[in-house]
């Protein structure tokens, strides 16, 4: 079985930059990688990425979780099951968050989606504020309804009241070979808890 390894935290935090690292990290050590991002390609994550305005929190909530069935079912599992480890960028942690931020209850929010989606082995929340993101972002030519800053504080606070036993909160505000450093850990961590499996991994790829 692969590794299932998702890159969570609200927009700027540097989520894209790190899960391409960790995806290196993994095939220096021998483990077929790859990358997928959320929304994804199926109808339902096209109508949400498209959309000139959001849809109602309910709505909005409903594609997300359509377009992870469909993630799962298409992307994920068949991948984990051919051994080869998936990296998300951005996985069902966004949704609790970021539709929790509208009011809907994150404890629903997560329940739905672990009937749904398998839990990942490691996930990394890449913590900064939202200042810091929103001076990351300011040069992008149009800002979405998810990026505006005090929607943003809320997303933040949900991200972090999350309790979940494979969740590493990481210092996104820091330079980029210190955020990288704590990322290489949190996997050496991951991998030497798979003890025996690691080693066959190792052995079957080299």
């Amino acid at each position: 079985m692969g590794f299932l390894i998702a890159v969570e935290g609200i927009d700027g935090s540097g989520k894209t930059t790190l899960a391409s690292y960790i995806k290196e990290v993994l095939e220096e050590f021998g483990f077929r990688t790859e990358v997928l991002k959320e929304p994804g390609d199926s109808v339902y994550g096209k109508l949400i990425k498209s959309a000139e305005k959001r849809f109602p929190p309910e709505k909005e909530l409903e594609l997300f979780i359509l377009d992870r069935i469909e993630d799962v079912e298409k992307n994920i599992l068949p991948r984990i099951n051919k051994c080869i480890s998936v990296v998300m960028d951005r996985y069902y942690y966004s949704t609790v968050a970021y539709q929790g931020a509208l009011g809907i209850d994150p404890l629903v929010i997560l329940k739905k989606n672990e009937e749904i989606a398998p839990k990942p082995d490691l996930t990394l929340i890449i913590d900064v504020s939202p200042e810091t993101a929103m001076e990351r972002i300011s040069n992008r030519e149009k800002l979405s309804g998810f990026e505006e800053l005090e929607y943003l504080r809320k997303v933040r606070n949900i991200y972090l009241s999350i309790e979940s036993d494979e969740i590493t909160v990481i210092d996104g505000e820091r330079p980029l070979d210190e955020v990288k450093e704590d990322c290489y850990n949190a996997l050496m961590g991951l991998m030497s808890s798979r003890g025996s499996l690691f080693e066959m991994a190792l052995r079957k790829w080299y």
